[in-house]
């Protein structure tokens, strides 16, 4: 009886838990954008290429980073280096387009993202706005590094768990 019990409170937190079964963002995190100079396929495309090449630029800038706070005075203290890269990025791939790095509280529009509703308001980010900066962006958080992750890392060693089957295990069932 008393496994039958524990199973269905189990069942129920289940039940109750899966509507926000989602990612939420800190408030103390620091948000990363990349703003497409319109929709047209090739402005997309440029943003695709450069939003990629700067997040793994800025993943190695600010990996050592212990908080949010020394994410963005990395990323404040290195404003010109990363123009600089930026600026070799789109020269050596001999892209058309104007930029600006902004660092600090910028505007975000209102975001659904896998079910959770995100306000919009200013937010800690870097924002790269290219060209008119009229087309779809590309955003994710920075730091804590929520959706930024290494491709070279072998996630085949990754060991993946829930609240569940550890509670499932702990009674033995």
């Amino acid at each position: 009886m008393k496994k039958l019990l524990v199973i269905v409170a189990i069942v129920m937190l289940i039940i109750i838990n899966s509507k926000s079964d989602s990612i939420i963002i800190p408030e103390s995190a620091i948000r990363y954008r990349v703003v497409a100079s319109s929709n047209s396929a090739n402005d997309q495309l440029v943003k695709n290429k450069i939003s990629k090449h700067m997040q793994e630029y800025l993943i190695d800038l600010t990996k050592d980073a212990k908080s949010s706070a020394n994410a963005e005075e990395i990323l404040k203290n290195n404003y010109e280096k990363i123009n600089q890269e930026l600026a070799s990025f789109i020269n050596t791939n001999k892209i058309n387009t104007s930029y600006e790095v902004k660092i600090g509280r910028n505007y975000f529009p209102t975001k659904n993202y896998k079910g959770v509703d995100y306000s919009a308001g200013y937010y800690e980010s870097i924002v790269i706005n290219l060209g008119h900066k009229q087309g779809v962006n590309w955003w994710c958080v920075m730091y804590p590094p929520l959706c930024l992750i290494d491709e070279k890392e072998d996630l085949d060693e990754v060991e993946y768990t829930t609240y569940v089957s550890e509670l499932l295990k702990s009674y033995n069932i």
